[in-house]
């Protein structure tokens, strides 16, 4: 399924069961599933991971995973780079797999994590980790840490999913691969899905399925033909790109756990 120009919707425990069937029905075609957070032990596995990838396969919905970081030191970047590697085993996702860069709770604040030298390092250690496992890589954050935290380098290399609650997405750097226009705010539709509840809303602007099966990437044997728009699968993850700039009103960001 192309889902370039598609909506979709993401996941994790905090959704509690969700019926992918009526995501489908109103019209949202992909999901990204939250497989895990922090350190590489069990209890912090998402809870509804493997049932949220089996409905979504069910469902016939190109899926993505994405794990929310609180690493605050090399070892636990490298523990958690290990604990979704873990929980990637034996999985084909045709969506990249994400890092979900954020302190919505405070914990990197309170344990000394939330500043440019342990957040851009953590960013490198995940984002590399993954590429080299074969898989394909995706930033999740705000402009809080763009602005602050993460270097341009790291910025500019990996694709690009964007958290900007308002009415246009205010990054304009052409490694954007997906934009969270909503999540329990709004502005451009509802914040919900009858049957399933509020729920975080997206779009997205790259074909991943070709570009990653075409490329090999997250276990597929890949193919000969080019990913669309002239964008090859090594360009998407390797090429030099331009972050043009921000709009004038950041308006609202994501808190997603």
């Amino acid at each position: 399924m192309n889902v370039k120009d598609k909506k979709g919707v993401d996941v994790s425990s905090n959704n509690g069961k969700v019926d992918f069937g009526k995501i489908k029905a109103a019209g949202y075609d992909f999901v990204m599933i939250r497989c895990g957070f922090g350190e590489n032990i069990s209890e912090q596995d998402d809870t509804f991971w493997e049932e949220n990838v089996r409905k979504a396969e069910a469902a016939n919905m190109p899926w993505g995973a994405y794990f929310y970081s609180y690493a605050c030191s090399e070892a636990s970047a490298k523990s958690e780079l290990e604990h979704v590697l873990r929980l990637l085993k034996g999985k084909r996702p045709t969506l990249p797999v994400a890092l979900d860069m954020e302190d919505a709770d405070g914990y990197h604040q309170r344990h000394g994590g939330w500043n440019y030298q342990n957040v851009d390092r953590v960013c490198r250690i995940f984002l590399e980790g993954i590429s080299k496992a074969g898989y394909f890589p995706m930033l999740y954050t705000g402009f809080e840490e763009i602005e602050n935290y993460i270097s341009q380098e790291v910025v500019k290399k990996y694709d690009m999913w964007f958290a900007h609650w308002a009415h246009s997405c205010g990054y304009t750097g052409d490694n954007l691969g997906m934009w969270q226009y909503g999540g329990e705010t709004n502005v451009i539709e509802s914040n919900s899905i009858d049957g399933v509840g509020v729920i975080d809303k997206n779009r997205c602007y790259r074909d991943y399925p070709t570009v990653i099966k075409a490329g090999g990437f997250n276990g597929w044997d890949g193919e000969s033909k080019p990913a669309p728009d002239g964008l090859t699968a090594a360009q998407a993850m390797s090429g030099a790109r331009n972050l043009v700039g921000k709009d004038e009103d950041p308006d609202h960001c994501d808190i997603m756990v």
